[in-house]
C-alpha cells in the first residue's frame, strides 16, 4: 500500500513538471521568440529605445528630460491598407486623403503616420488588430522651464541626435545604448548631466536681459555670471532666445537664433580691452598707478590718428584717470611704450586670439593680428601694421568672444590665475560619477598686478561709473562702447555697449559681462550696460548671500 501510493505521487510529480515544462516554453515562444510567418528565423522583441541622459542644474532641478511617446506606422508589405482607411485616420488626426497620400507614397515600405500619440490612442488601435499597423514606442526630449537656458542645452531632433549646446556636445554621452549580449539585448540607459548652471540665477540673467533690451532698444545682448576661483558658470543668457521645445518652428525661419552669441559671436571689444593693456603695463614695471602722461587729443601711430572718444586733450593725466575716462591716447601710449613684442606676448598670455576650451559647440577663436604672424596681406585683407598696435590697445581691430572676454578678466580677479570656464559640474554613468575639476589655463599676470589692477577698476567704478556700483560692496568694473566694423570702415550709427565688473573686490565671488549689441537709447556702455549688471550683480549677491564688505570684514575680525 505504501509503495503503490509512493509510486502515484512520483507519477503525479512528473506530469506536473512536464506540464509546467511545455508551459514555460509556450510562454517562452509565444511572449518572448514569436513572429509573424514568412518572419525567417526567430529573434529577440526589440527593447524601447535607450533613454537619454538627463540634465540638471547645480541644485536639482530637471533643465532637460525625457517623455514617453508614440508613432504609428504601416508595413504596406503587410498590410491590408483599406481596413484601417476607415477608422485609424481620426484617431490619430489624419483625413482619409492625408492617409492614402502617405500610404501612397513611393520608396517607402514602412509609412510613418503619426506622432507623438498618448497611451490611450495606442491601446484602441492595439485593439483593432490591424494587420501591417505598427506601434512604436520612443523617447521625446522635453524641456521643463521651457527658454530657460535654451542656447546653453540646444535640443534633441526627432532621431535622438543633439543640436547646439551641451545637447550637441556631449550628444554621444547622454545618448543610451543598446547592448546585445544575450537573446534579449539590454537597455543601457545615457548619463546625466548636472550643470554648474543655477536655475534662479539663469532666470534672473534672462530677465534682467530682457528689460535691458527693453530700456535701450538693443537688438540682442549676452549676460554671463560665472565664479572667477573655479570658472563655473552660474548662468548664461543670451537674447532673442528660443524653447527648444519648439525648435521646429525656427529651423527653416530663424536657424540663426540657435546660435549661441556667448562663445560663437566674435565681436570687437572697444574699451574693455584696456584691462589688458594696462595690465601688461604694470606687469612689466614700465608703470604704476600713480604715473602720469600727457594727453594730447590724438597720437599718431603708424600714420594712423588716433583720437579719444571726446576728441579732447586731458592734459596732465595718471594710470586711474585714463581708464576712469577711458581714454584712447593714454592706451595707445602705453602699447607703444611696451612695444609690440610685449604687447602680444601678455595678449596671447590672456587667451587673446584662441578659444578657451568652454564645453559648447562652436566655440570661435577670436582673431588677434600680430606683426609676426600676419605681415604685408592676407587673403586679400591687409595684415598687420604699425597703426594696430595702437588701434588694439583699446579693443579696436581685435575680436573676441563674450565667454574670451570674461574669462581673460577673471584672472586679475583671480590673483592673476585664468581658470577654464565650464557648464557640466559632474557626469552621472551607471557606473561611476565624474566630477568637474578646477582647471588652470595661464597666468598672465603676478598676484600683486592683479591686486593693484583691482584697486584702479574699483576707483574706475567709483569715479566714473555709477550706474554699475552697488551698494555695499566695492565693485571692480570697466565699461567698453565699441564701432562696430562694416565693408570699408565702421559703423557710424551703432555700438557695441559692454561692461564687465566683479565683486567684492576684496574675495571676488562672482564676474558678471554684459553686452548689448545696437542700443539705441545711448551708444555708452556707462548708460546701457553698467545698469544691467547693477542690477543683475545685486539681486545675485542677495540670491547666493554673498555678504556686503562690512558684515564680512566684522565676520573676518572675529574669526
Amino acid at each position: 500500500m505504501t509503495a503503490s501510493r509512493g509510486r502515484l505521487i512520483f507519477i503525479i510529480t512528473t506530469l506536473v513538471f512536464l506540464t509546467l515544462l511545455v508551459m514555460v516554453q509556450l510562454v517562452r515562444y509565444q511572449i518572448v521568440q514569436h513572429q509573424p510567418a514568412g518572419g525567417g528565423l526567430l529573434a529577440p522583441i526589440a527593447p524601447e529605445p535607450a533613454p537619454r541622459g538627463w540634465i540638471y542644474d547645480r541644485n536639482g532641478y530637471v533643465l532637460a528630460a525625457n517623455e514617453p511617446r508614440h508613432a504609428v506606422l504601416i508595413d504596406k508589405t503587410s498590410a491590408d491598407l483599406e481596413e484601417p482607411a476607415r477608422d485609424l485616420p481620426p484617431m490619430i488626426g489624419l483625413t482619409p486623403e492625408e492617409y492614402w497620400k502617405l500610404v501612397n507614397t513611393k520608396d517607402l515600405v514602412e509609412v510613418p503616420l503619426a506622432r507623438d500619440l498618448p497611451t490611450e490612442v495606442i491601446q484602441r488601435i492595439r485593439d483593432k488588430e490591424y494587420r501591417g499597423v505598427i506601434t512604436r514606442a520612443y523617447w521625446k526630449r522635453t524641456y521643463p522651464e521651457g527658454a530657460l537656458a535654451a542656447h546653453v542645452l540646444g535640443f534633441v531632433n526627432e532621431e535622438q541626435t543633439g543640436f547646439y549646446g551641451l545637447e550637441g556636445q556631449y550628444n554621444e554621452l547622454l545618448n543610451g545604448a543598446t547592448i546585445t549580449t544575450t537573446d534579449v539585448p539590454q537597455v543601457r540607459p545615457g548619463a546625466d548631466l548636472v550643470l554648474t548652471l543655477d536655475r534662479t540665477a539663469q532666470a534672473i540673467a534672462e530677465e534682467e536681459l530682457a528689460r535691458g533690451l527693453a530700456d535701450t532698444g538693443a537688438e540682442s545682448g549676452t549676460i554671463i555670471v560665472m565664479q572667477p576661483k573655479t570658472g563655473e558658470i552660474l548662468a548664461l543668457a543670451v537674447a532673442p532666445g528660443f524653447d527648444p521645445n519648439k525648435y521646429l518652428e525656427l529651423v527653416d525661419s530663424e536657424p540663426k537664433r540657435f546660435i549661441d552669441q556667448a562663445v560663437s559671436d566674435q565681436y570687437e571689444p572697444g574699451s574693455t580691452f584696456k584691462i589688458f593693456t594696462l595690465a601688461a603695463a604694470l606687469d612689466l614695471g614700465l608703470v604704476t598707478p600713480q604715473t602720469t602722461y600727457n594727453d594730447t587729443a590724438y597720437i599718431e601711430i603708424g600714420g594712423q590718428l588716433i583720437f579719444n572718444w571726446d576728441r579732447a586733450a586731458h592734459g596732465t593725466v595718471d594710470m586711474v584717470e585714463m581708464m576712469a575716462r577711458s581714454l584712447n591716447v593714454g592706451a595707445a601710449t602705453l602699447a607703444m611704450q611696451m612695444g609690440q613684442q610685449n604687447f602680444y606676448r601678455y595678449l596671447r598670455a590672456f587667451g587673446i586670439g584662441k578659444r578657451t576650451g568652454i564645453d559648447l559647440q562652436a566655440e570661435a577663436a577670436g582673431e588677434l593680428r600680430t606683426r609676426d604672424d600676419n605681415p604685408g596681406t592676407v587673403d586679400g585683407r591687409p595684415g598687420w601694421s604699425e597703426g594696430d598696435l595702437g588701434t588694439n590697445a583699446f579693443g579696436q581691430g581685435v575680436s573676441t568672444t563674450p565667454i574670451q572676454m570674461i574669462t581673460a578678466v577673471a584672472a586679475v580677479a583671480n590673483d592673476g590665475v585664468m581658470v577654464q570656464p565650464h557648464l557640466v559640474k559632474q557626469i552621472v554613468g551607471p557606473d561611476r560619477t565624474i566630477e568637474a575639476k578646477v582647471v588652470p589655463i595661464g597666468r598672465p599676470i603676478t598676484p600683486q598686478t592683479a591686486r593693484t589692477l583691482t584697486d584702479v577698476l574699483v576707483q574706475v567704478v567709483d569715479r566714473e561709473v555709477a550706474f554699475a556700483q552697488v551698494a555695499g560692496y566695492r565693485i571692480a568694473g570697466k565699461t567698453g562702447t565699441a564701432q562696430i566694423p562694416v565693408p570699408g570702415g565702421y559703423d557710424e550709427k551703432y555700438t557695441i555697449a559692454s561692461f564687465i565688473g566683479y565683486g567684492p573686490a576684496d574675495d571676488p565671488q562672482l564676474i558678471i559681462l554684459v553686452k548689448l549689441d545696437k542700443p539705441t537709447s545711448s551708444p555708452w556702455g556707462s548708460e546701457t550696460a553698467a545698469p544691467v549688471f547693477q542690477r543683475v550683480a545685486s539681486r545675485l549677491f542677495a540670491l547666493l548671500d554673498i555678504k556686503p564688505d562690512n558684515v564680512q570684514l566684522a565676520i573676518n575680525t572675529e574669526q
